[in-house]
């Protein structure tokens, strides 16, 4: 077969789909939030703490990571930050639509909406946390690579081996991410298929399959080797220690696979959806159904003289193949969380799921191929347009939905800290006990201790606060009573390793007074997108009137114990 299989990539689908990234996590942006690691990195990059941010990562064996790290110190601004995990999802869709494209199996219209629907998924919804961007940015760099791998089968020369060398490389930084090494296998998959695409060979048992694959394999030794050779390297020299020494190990009994796999297809996969049809803010949903209107009109506008070639393409019956593929991906994107006992959880344990909206969205193309297949009645374009607008009306609704109640949480946050700040006589205590009564949704309602540390340290200075938060009172084993001098642990391992200069509190003293910090709602009725867009209006259109706002959104009070 020859080089005329790929779809061209095009300078309007790649407008187009900026476009639409752009549009699904524009709130992201405007997010000045700080929460969960975030709360742990920030203040190390405003005090320049490169030994707290060596040693964190160091005991976590992700050494790369201080690396992509420190550059943040230079930001200057949240917003900046904020930025780098939307650049992350940039260009894991445009790398996605560019895979798809160079290919051959998907037309460039395809290529285009699996693209679109690989950041628009509202799968892993943690992407106003700045500290994922490295999880974003390595799963970035990891489809770049596989990009590179897949284009040296059609160069030869110096080119060829350059670029072989390399996508060698970038693959090795893009596998501290530990879990792209099993993603790896649906990477070679994809280029050996292109392969015997391009070679014109066809497999019609299972012995041409053995003969086939092993020729390929041998004649890329290099890459076939590569995850066998970075992990014996990272177990060699990147040994991880103290609480993060048994991280992420195998936990492979039966009864932890099946919990997790089926933690995977509900939280990852039926709760996002399902959650994208309910409990839906009218506002957030007509906006989103607006712009996805004019988006569609835009798609239908500048696809229209791509029309009918592409319809050809895709016309082709190799459907159940993509979706072999997509459910091929999908298990390598989950497998390696499986087998050491994790799975997504809504809130920030949805970095669990980020791998999945890729795969997904090759199923959901290869779906739609065999349904136009095989039913004469779909292949209009009226449906796939009707079609491709809800569905990107109710995701579209359903991020801003998940932005809004992050945006809410930013602006419970700040107004606390103007509270801290307005009172700095009660920076007098060692100990505060968090009792938390403004509700919040599930999905961003989860506080540590590190939270209010940081602000502690950078309203106040020093590192010699510490909080205690329900969840994180059972997670250090607390088993003494506000109050009572010095605060007891049963897991004081715990205690001793997380009070360090990455959670602002290394020169903690237990036995110091005490006090009980107490936040309470003083709005009647809100939502999270009253909240939300009340505090980017008075934020960046009236700030005159953005502290008046926040003192009338919370009430902060203290009690000393």
């Amino acid at each position: 077969m020859r080089d005329q299989l790929q779809a061209k990539p095009k300078l309007s689908s790649l407008l187009l789909l900026t476009i639409a990234v752009l549009f699904t996590h524009w709130m992201a942006f405007f997010n000045e939030g700080i929460f969960a690691e975030d709360a742990g990195l920030l203040p190390t990059l405003i005090y320049n703490d490169w030994i707290a941010i060596a040693d964190m990562f160091s005991s976590a064996g992700v050494h790369v990571f201080t690396y992509y790290v420190w550059p943040m110190a230079f930001a200057g601004n949240v917003f900046f930050l904020k930025s780098i995990v939307i650049v992350g999802v940039y260009f894991i869709a445009l790398l996605s639509y560019l895979l798809a494209s160079k290919s051959g199996f998907f037309s460039e219209r395809e290529s285009l909406v699996l693209a679109i629907f690989t950041q628009l998924l509202p799968i892993p919804t943690i992407t106003v946390i700045f500290t994922y961007s490295i999880y974003f940015s390595a799963y970035a760099l990891f489809l770049l690579a596989t990009y590179m791998f897949l284009s040296i089968e059609w160069m030869r020369g110096r080119n060829h081996y350059l670029l072989r060398a390399l996508a060698i490389c970038v693959y090795f930084i893009a596998f501290t991410l530990n879990s792209l090494l099993v993603l790896y296998a649906a990477g070679f998959a994809l280029v050996y298929a292109v392969w015997l695409k391009r070679t014109g060979r066809r497999v019609r048992h299972a012995r041409e399959l053995i003969s086939t694959f092993s020729s390929f394999c041998l004649a890329r030794a290099d890459f076939t080797v590569l995850p066998i050779v970075y992990w014996a390297y990272k177990v060699i020299l990147y040994q991880k220690s103290g609480l993060y020494s048994n991280y992420n190990s195998f936990t492979l009994d039966v009864e932890s696979i099946a919990k997790n796999s089926y933690q995977f297809v509900v939280n990852g996969i039926i709760f996002p959806l399902a959650k994208s049809f309910d409990d839906w803010n009218s506002y957030l949903y007509l906006g989103a159904a607006v712009c996805s209107i004019l988006f569609v009109a835009c798609f239908a506008f500048v696809k229209r003289g791509d029309a009918r070639n592409a319809q050809i393409d895709e016309r082709r019956g190799d459907g159940f193949k993509i979706i072999g593929f997509g459910l091929f991906a999908l298990l390598c994107g989950t497998l390696p969380y499986i087998l050491v006992g994790k799975s997504p959880a809504p809130g920030v344990l949805m970095r669990n799921a980020m791998l999945m909206p890729l795969p997904l969205s090759v199923v959901g193309i290869g779906v739609w191929r065999v349904i136009k297949f095989r039913s004469t009645s779909l292949r209009s374009q009226s449906v796939a347009v009707a079609l491709f607008l809800a569905l990107l009306s109710v995701f579209t609704g359903r991020w801003w939905e998940s932005y809004a109640a992050w945006q809410a949480r930013a602006a419970k946050d700040l107004a606390v800290s103007q509270y801290l700040a307005d009172h700095p006589e009660w920076s007098a205590f060692s100990v505060y006990w968090i009792a938390d009564k403004f509700p919040l949704s599930p999905e961003v309602s989860e506080y540590g201790f590190a939270d209010y540390t940081s602000k502690f340290r950078m309203l106040w200075g020093g590192q010699t606060r510490m909080a205690f938060t329900p969840g994180h009172i059972s997670f250090f084993g607390i088993d003494t009573q506000p109050g009572v001098r010095p605060v007891h642990s049963k897991f004081p391992h715990r205690i001793a390793f997380f009070c360090n200069a990455w959670a602002s509190a290394k020169d903690i003293d237990l036995s110091g007074p005490q006090a009980e910090l107490e936040i309470t709602t003083a709005q009647r009725s809100w939502n999270n997108a009253s909240i939300a867009f009340g505090y980017l209006y008075f934020r960046f259109i009236e700030p005159t009137g953005l502290r008046d706002y926040q003192a009338k959104l919370l009430q902060v009070t203290l009690r000393a114990l």
